[in-house]
């Protein structure tokens, strides 16, 4: 099994090298914090490398089990992105789905004190917990960037196996953000507003464009990554044109959205990256808001 393990990393790491076009291991560290509102919201490789034994350090992989097990940054845990979906956001659901996130947060080990790491596999939906410690008033949680082809970029070292973290003997309680998250009755209060913005971060072709909230801006939340190489942010020059290119800008309140409220906590990410004060995520997102045949849905591109 051990020998198993060792192919498949040897594959991952081949893979990622493979991905980087000859891209310097520095590229990742250019790419944050210049003209970003908070660059401490990122992690860098090299900043990890150099705190990876640090007490207060928790690391959480939101990958696939599987490819947590093919190679990941030691001392990581590990938890799938579909662990933190909630689709029906009544106060009593979002209520239990706080409740479940707090367990499944001291499961992963993580204490109120920790500074939290989380990255993915290029899919940048480590956002996602970011935003769910965010929304539970952690003080210190930041986004890998580049994920963990840019820390193998770097020379971090990957290990094979599953997670060995001992869950937190001390229950994690949160003190909610209630302005970073929307329910579905100020969503359907916010569609007669016509300062506000919704953002649909999903696919255009199979999802926005078959049907989406009435007026809503598509950005695919992918939009906000470059193309080559790791998964790294875009500068935030890029990110901000791109916004605004959309009728996406500072002095209106946004909304984003997805299918579950995944994909869009990485708009609400860079969004508050770029500034943005008044940016919200609709948590049950399309699903819940299509789950009531009454509620008006739209076809094709935005007007």
């Amino acid at each position: 099994m051990r020998s198993r393990l060792r192919l498949l990393f040897l594959g991952l790491a081949m893979a990622v090298m493979a991905g980087l076009h000859g891209g310097t291991p520095g590229h990742a560290q250019d790419s944050a914090g210049e003209g970003y509102a908070h660059p401490e919201w990122f992690a860098e490789a090299d900043w990890l490398r150099q705190n990876l034994a640090a007490d207060d350090v928790a690391i959480v992989a939101l990958t696939p089990a599987e490819e947590f097990v093919a190679g990941h940054i030691p001392g990581a845990a590990q938890i799938d992105w579909k662990a933190l979906e909630v689709v029906e956001t009544s106060d009593a659901s979002v209520a239990n789905w706080r409740a479940d996130v707090e367990a499944t947060l001291s499961e992963l080990g993580i204490e109120r004190d920790d500074t939290v790491v989380v990255y993915d596999g290029g899919t940048f939906i480590a956002a996602r917990l970011w935003w769910i410690l965010h929304q539970l008033g952690h003080d210190d949680v930041r986004v890998l960037n580049g994920g963990l082809a840019a820390w193998v970029a770097e020379g971090g070292d990957v290990e094979a196996g599953e997670s060995t973290v001992e869950p937190s003997a001390v229950p994690y309680v949160g003190e909610p953000n209630a302005e970073s998250l929307v329910q579905i009755t100020e969503a359907e209060a916010a569609l007669d507003r016509a300062d506000t913005v919704f953002v649909d971060a999903r696919r255009f072709e199979d999802e926005y464009a078959v049907g989406h909230i009435p007026g809503a801006v598509n950005v695919p939340f992918m939009a906000n990554a470059e193309a080559d190489g790791p998964k790294l942010w875009k500068p935030a020059a890029e990110l901000r044109a791109m916004y605004e290119e959309a009728g996406i800008t500072p002095d209106r309140p946004v909304i984003a959205y997805c299918a579950t409220g995944v994909r869009s906590s990485v708009t609400y990410f860079a969004l508050r990256q770029l500034g943005y004060e008044d940016v919200a995520v609709f948590t049950g997102s399309f699903v819940e808001w299509s789950s009531d045949p009454a509620r008006p849905v739209t076809t094709g591109e935005a007007p």
